[in-house]
């Protein structure tokens, strides 16, 4: 097929997005320019091409809203259920499990990922690291072992797959233009590898560790809370100890049955997330109203209200740079552009399978190359819309699975830039450790990669 000037300028603006992402730098300023220009010579117009702009931004928060408010709501109930002592009292049993150094590790990092896969990576590093830090540190494992439990484990493992909250596996395919659930079970089989291989790799260097210290005592620093959150937990914990003891089997049930709901009702994609999250908001009122009594109704909204800064804070950015990738998507352009909207981003991958003979081998490197580069942020999901857009591109023409393309280039944006080997995007679990974000990237460096070969060998099968 013939190439015009649009394709062109999209295909600069994405190497142009790539480079800056490469070069370490935030890229929302870029995907503007790009969204702009590209506007300007798809309507021919510069004032359509401004209003392309805004209405880009529209159908990208549209197409994401969902994301953004279950995860949301989520972070708002954890930090409830922190505040009330529910939280500590669910961790009990787990501490008394720390007894060594070795199952401490194992412990802690199989409890952050069923966490995380439940209430996201970076809450779930701050409340299961303030409430079993110090007894895995008491059992002998050291604050860098920690940390790599906690990186290797809550990156690494949950949020490449990401099953329950569907955050990642749903940016990814909306932008590939494939059903959700086809990339989170895509998903399955590169994780499980990539855990067979990295994970024992890690706890070979952990046990070095513990042999070399020799149960000598561990010097730690430990992870102190704001002197108001502290007095306003102890408040509350101390408030309503019956209602503890109830709520938890209570939560539980809720949970325990949307679970059999997705099963029997077979809910997959949006609706299993309405279906978590209408729990989520039930729980939060349960709480409010039992944990805090009658100053349950401003509890509520505080909390939610810093759910939401959360969420916002998160996918901003992601909202400008999936913005321009909405641009070229077949399902969106016409959303932006009107009838004149075309699949930009199919027609290159079309143009390139003619030009260049691809096969599942070239196709999966370059996917994985492109994934590991928009990790390189340090945020994982800024670029999970250009993964996910460039397995569609090259899946369509090549008659490769879109969606196991999908999964390839998410797990390794996620767990590049989520984070386990970029010390920057370590930042959240050096600090509830109170360690290096570099000694923990050195540590994680070569168990990550050698489990980022074994996925691509599978997704070159898989395809």
């Amino acid at each position: 097929m013939e190439l015009t000037l649009a394709h062109w300028v999209y295909a600069f603006f994405i190497v142009a997005v790539l480079a800056t992402m490469a070069l370490r730098k935030e890229t929302p300023i870029v995907c503007i320019v790009a969204s702009l220009v590209l506007a300007w010579v798809v309507t021919g117009s510069f004032v359509k091409a401004v209003q392309a702009v805004f209405n880009s931004i529209t159908v990208a928060f549209t197409e994401l809203l969902g994301i953004i408010a279950i995860i949301s709501i989520i972070v708002a109930m954890a930090k409830m259920l922190e505040e009330t002592g529910l939280a500590e009292a669910m961790f009990r049993p787990v501490q008394r499990m720390l007894v060594s150094p070795e199952v401490a590790f194992w412990v802690m990092g199989v409890v952050i990922m069923l966490v995380a896969w439940v209430i996201w990576p970076s809450p779930a590093i701050a409340l299961v690291g303030a409430l079993l830090l110090p007894a895995a540190i008491k059992a002998g494992l050291s604050p860098i072992n920690a940390a790599m439990a906690i990186s290797m484990f809550g990156y690494g493992c949950a949020l490449t797959t990401d099953f329950i909250i569907q955050g990642a596996p749903g940016i990814t395919a909306r932008t590939a233009g494939v059903p959700v659930d086809a990339v989170m079970w895509k998903s399955l089989p590169l994780m499980l590898v990539w855990s067979a291989i990295a994970l024992p790799l890690s706890f070979r260097s952990v046990r070095q560790d513990i042999r070399a210290n020799g149960g000598k005592p561990i010097e730690w620093a430990p992870f102190e809370a704001s002197a108001e959150a502290l007095k306003e937990r102890e408040k509350w914990t101390a408030a309503n100890p019956g209602f503890r003891r109830v709520a938890l089997p209570v939560i539980a049930v809720l949970f325990a049955l949307d679970i059999v709901g997705m099963l029997v009702l077979k809910l997959r994609g949006g609706d299993a997330t309405a279906l978590l999250g209408g729990t989520v908001g039930i729980v939060m009122v349960f709480v409010a109203l039992g944990g805090y009594g009658k100053e349950g109704f401003e509890k509520l909204t505080e909390h939610t209200r810093a759910g939401f800064q959360f969420g916002i804070k998160i996918f901003a950015p992601v909202l400008l740079i999936a913005a321009f990738f909405f641009m070229g998507s077949p399902d969106t352009a016409k959303a932006i552009f009107g009838p004149g909207g075309k699949g930009l981003l199919f027609d290159l991958g079309q143009a390139l399978a003619s030009a260049v003979p691809l096969s599942a081998v070239p196709i999966a490197v370059i996917q994985a190359v492109v994934g590991g580069i928009t990790g390189l942020d340090g945020s994982g999901f800024s670029g999970l819309p250009l993964v996910g857009t460039l397995a569609q591109a090259l899946g369509g023409p090549t008659k490769l699975d879109a969606a196991t393309l999908g999964a390839l280039g998410q797990f390794f944006a996620v767990a590049v830039g989520g984070g386990t080997i970029i010390p920057w995007a370590l930042i959240p679990a050096a600090a509830i450790t109170g360690t290096d974000p570099v000694e923990i990237a050195r540590r994680n460096l070569w168990p990550a990669m050698a489990g980022f070969v074994g996925v691509i060998i599978v997704a070159i099968f898989m395809l």
